[in-house]
């Protein structure tokens, strides 16, 4: 169990069983018993050693959710793992037992690898991820598949991360979503609760802080992937949006 911040290339959902605190994106978040959290790809995060972290932890990338139905995770990506609102979710005891027997049937067929294992876990897990979408919806998180203004937001922030080591203005983004910029912008402050030009500049500085926790990538490489000419740019830019220098943020927060 990692217990050092960390990335991953692939989605996780973690349940915890007992009251605690998980560390995300350099925030330390105090959770209740039977918490589900949604790590999107590429988040850091880890747990902490003082925290009972009892439960399950499920780690999948597109390929696997997407063996049904081409293009599946893009739902998810964006009903689950569009990072707006909450990064976790409380279960109800009903939900929890719910989610548990499926999680137990998963555990059975894994161990025991009878005929069509890999199918039946398949099948199991996805319904976990639609009870969780539902459970989503419910608390009022987003809900893409209804209200059209969450799918957009969501949707803008999915392209800002896709298009990170660019630097594309507003009506850029609003052309590729089939919009306007005072469309976007109405709908970025109203669900995202801020303007899409400091959405894309926190969104760099966020990816910036994650590349950052990998020390085995340099300044200078971090700077040219996400578009920066020259490494004293990044520098700059990264200092005016968090008060401290690359090195310094290094120091202060890995």
């Amino acid at each position: 169990m990692a217990s050092i911040p960390h990335r991953h290339s692939f989605y996780q959902i973690i349940w915890f069983k007992q009251a605690g605190r998980h560390y995300i994106d350099y925030n330390t978040v105090d959770h209740d018993a039977n918490t589900i959290f949604f790590i999107n790809r590429n988040q850091v995060h880890h747990f902490c050693l003082d925290s009972a972290n009892e439960g399950y932890l499920f780690h999948f990338n597109d390929y696997f959710i997407n063996r049904s139905k081409q293009g599946f995770m893009d739902r998810f990506s964006l009903s689950i793992f569009s990072e707006i609102g909450s990064s976790c979710l409380v279960l109800s005891d009903e939900d929890a037992e719910k989610i548990g027997l499926l999680a137990s049937f998963i555990e059975k067929e894994i161990q025991t690898k009878e005929s069509f294992y890999r199918e039946q876990v398949y099948h199991y897990f996805q319904n976990i991820l639609f009870l969780i979408e539902r459970l989503r919806k419910t608390e009022g998180s987003i809900d893409i598949e209804s209200n059209p203004d969450h799918k957009l937001a969501a949707g803008f922030k999915k392209l800002v991360f896709e298009e990170i080591q660019h630097f594309h203005g507003v009506d850029y983004f609003a052309e590729k979503l089939n919009t306007n910029s005072k469309k976007l912008t109405e709908i970025s402050k109203s669900v995202l609760l801020d303007t899409p030009a400091n959405i894309i500049k926190q969104s760099r500085i966020l990816e910036a802080k994650r590349m950052l926790s990998n020390r085995s990538i340099s300044i200078k490489e971090i700077a040219f992937s996400l578009g920066f000419d020259e490494p004293t740019y990044f520098t700059k830019y990264f200092k005016k949006g968090t008060g401290f220098t690359p090195k310094q943020f290094q120091k202060e927060h890995l």
